[in-house]
């Protein structure tokens, strides 16, 4: 007989089930890597909107079980706790035999070699420190989230550039395409580098200055095609839903991997959405090159649109051969790696759970044998309950009985049915049906003998049954004061410990106080010594925030002359923005051009190229005249790839 006493509080029950459910989330994420593989490998010419929902289904189905997950772990962990809130017994009975044996492969599976028991061990012992652990790097990622949306914040909030209505115009005529019909903001912000979408309800789209006079009517309305895109999807709390799953979940490689590749797929989802508002994806293509190449001034940085140069150039594979880009080397590894670890961990359970199977179903089928209710057999050759000399056997059926004994020195085997005796064997040797009323008095002696037999087994089983239950009393008594005498003894060892700890604290305490006071004169020096030299201190931090004050007004007058230089570029921007629209006007009078769509020119004081063919020198002298203002004076619009207006000195 042993007892043990567990406690643990509601603290304890949350930490395991997380530990539990970050443990059980690394083998559901080698299932969710096989699954992603598979959905990579047979969508390779579906379209991006299939492999997108698959992926999110497939972490979808993941978040689910790692929740369902937690649930079973807590309600487990919270029975663990209400069972052992109070002392639980296990007490080994030595009759009968069949069940002491029977418990023995419930025994094995809870061996400490056992991989579970070894994982529950190892969880109980360091449960609080892996929690701890997660929860801090989560910490940091959050607080890491939470950064980035304060920035978006501080970006509507900033000093933002209003694009001319021109564009004002044109977003609206975009997002009607797409049939989205909500307000939608466009600002110029000089903080970001790239076009880029923040906010649900009333949703922006911020772009970098100078983006609408360094690049192509058609191609900037590409790229703002691909940004209502992500609106009309509302890809923006998609995404923040699972920057929350990546930051849960940042141990595992097959949840970070998916989380990726569903960003891959939803800007091929967008790219798809643009081309089909567009109709030409020969114009989207040339977009996507042109933005990746170009530069603003005075900024080395180059303004991938979005992304690594790599994924674009996936990006453009897909859109031209409409293919989806297979599995790579490492994810090819990464997924077979998955496979073969979740197979050979699915075989070690299977096997494990099936030979505690075969060692356990002998014994379950000893006990169902005994405890089968279609039949009952009364063993009156016990020697508690008949005579010794009354070696007999009886066994009864659905109102019937067989019964075999020994009397006066003669074997006896009578079958009865329905009260009747239908056969009747002395010694083995049968009696006719004729003659069996001749024994009808030994037939009565036996039937009494076997009645009162009966009779006293009940009666010395009901006996036995009080007798175990005072015993069991008597048991939970002496554990009970067993218990107490524990306590006791626990108790008194804590208080001899306390005492010694006690007694060392004393010893260390005086000798800290013959310490103290041997350095007590030493710190009063020390201390004098600090205090001038905290004076000195002072004087020093007075001459660092005069400074401080002189660099601040140095910072405010460059503040200011950047303001200036800002305003100044703006004004530039308009100025030729009007001198463009004014040639483009002029020449689509002149009947040089019918509209701007491909257009390109060169004017300068030498020559006027429109489309790649040198102008009269007339209508040259004609626009010289209006807008060439100087010599070394140059405006170029998408020639050569270029746009804008240069003076060469």
């Amino acid at each position: 007989m042993k007892f043990f006493i567990q406690d643990s509080g509601f603290i304890s029950v949350i930490i395991q089930s997380i530990c539990r459910t970050l443990l059980h989330s690394v083998w559901q994420g080698l299932i969710l890597a096989v699954v992603t593989g598979i959905i990579l490998a047979s969508t390779r010419k579906s379209k991006p909107a299939l492999r997108y929902n698959l992926l999110s289904l497939s972490l979808l189905v993941f978040v689910i079980a790692a929740t369902f997950t937690f649930y079973k772990a807590f309600d487990q962990q919270t029975k663990i706790k209400s069972a052992s809130s109070a002392i639980t017994f296990e007490t080994v009975n030595p009759s009968p035999p069949l069940l002491k044996t029977s418990f023995q492969p419930l025994r094995k599976l809870t061996n400490p070699e056992n991989i579970e028991r070894f994982l529950d061990h190892f969880l109980k012992e360091n449960a609080t420190i892996l929690v701890a652990i997660w929860l801090l790097i989560f910490s940091l990622k959050s607080l890491k989230a939470l950064g980035g949306l304060l920035y978006i914040n501080q970006l509507k909030c900033g000093q933002n550039v209003v694009p001319d209505q021109v564009w004002i115009r044109s977003i609206k005529k975009l997002a009607a395409k797409l049939n989205l019909h909500k307000s939608i903001q466009l600002l110029e912000s000089e903080k970001v580098l790239v076009p880029m979408v923040a906010g649900i309800l009333k949703p922006v789209i911020f772009v970098p200055v100078g983006f609408f006079i360094h690049l192509p009517a058609t191609q900037i309305e590409a790229i703002l095609l691909h940004e209502l895109a992500h609106i009309k999807r509302r890809d923006y709390v998609v995404n923040l839903i699972q920057n929350f799953c990546e930051n849960i979940f940042f141990f595992n490689l097959a949840v970070l991997w998916i989380s990726s590749l569903i960003r891959e797929e939803r800007e091929h989802c967008c790219d798809e959405i643009a081309i089909s508002a567009m109709e030409n994806r020969t114009s989207f293509i040339e977009a996507l090159l042109s933005y990746q190449e170009y530069k603003l001034s005075d900024q080395s940085l180059a303004m991938a649109f979005p992304g690594k140069r790599n994924f674009l150039l996936d990006r453009i594979k897909r859109i031209i051969y409409k293919h989806n880009k297979p599995l790579n080397a490492m994810e090819k590894i990464f997924v077979t790696a998955s496979l073969i670890t979740a197979t050979l961990m699915t075989a070690a359970f299977s096997t494990a759970v099936k030979k505690d199977i075969e060692l356990l179903k002998p014994k379950l089928e000893r006990v169902l044998e005994v405890t089968r209710p279609t039949s009952t057999s009364l063993p009156v050759s016990r020697e508690d309950t008949l005579p010794k000399n009354h070696q007999s056997r009886v066994h009864i059926e659905s109102g019937n009985s067989s019964i075999e004994t020994t009397k006066n020195n003669q074997r006896y085997q009578i079958e009865n049915v329905n009260g009747k005796i239908t056969s009747l064997k002395i010694d083995g040797q049968q009696i006719s049906d004729d003659k069996i009323s001749a024994y009808k008095d030994e037939i009565d002696e036996i039937m009494l003998d076997i009645k009162k037999a009966h009779e006293e087994a009940e009666i010395a089983r009901g006996e036995a049954d009080k007798s175990r239950a005072q015993a069991e009393v008597l048991r939970k008594e002496a554990d009970a004061h067993r218990k107490e005498a524990e306590k006791m003894r626990e108790s008194a060892e804590k208080m001899r410990s306390e005492a010694e700890q006690f007694r060392l604290v004393a010893d260390a305490s005086r000798k800290q106080a013959d310490e103290a006071r041997k350095s007590g004169e030493a710190n009063r020096l020390e201390g004098d010594k600090l205090r001038e030299a905290a004076g000195k201190l002072r004087e020093e931090a007075e001459v660092i925030r005069l400074n401080a004050d002189n660099i601040r007004k140095g910072a405010d007058e460059v503040r200011k002359q950047a303001d200036i230089s800002r305003k100044e570029a703006d004004k530039s921007r308009v100025v030729y923005e009007k001198i463009q629209s004014g040639l483009i006007e002029d020449l689509t009078k002149e009947g040089v051009i019918k509209s701007n769509s491909d257009l390109s020119y060169k004017l300068n004081s030498e020559e006027l190229i429109v489309n790649g063919v040198k102008q009269p020198a007339s209508l040259h002298q004609k626009m010289k005249a209006k807008y060439v203002q100087g010599p070394g004076w140059e405006m170029v619009y998408n020639f050569n790839k270029k746009t804008g207006v240069v003076i060469i000195k």
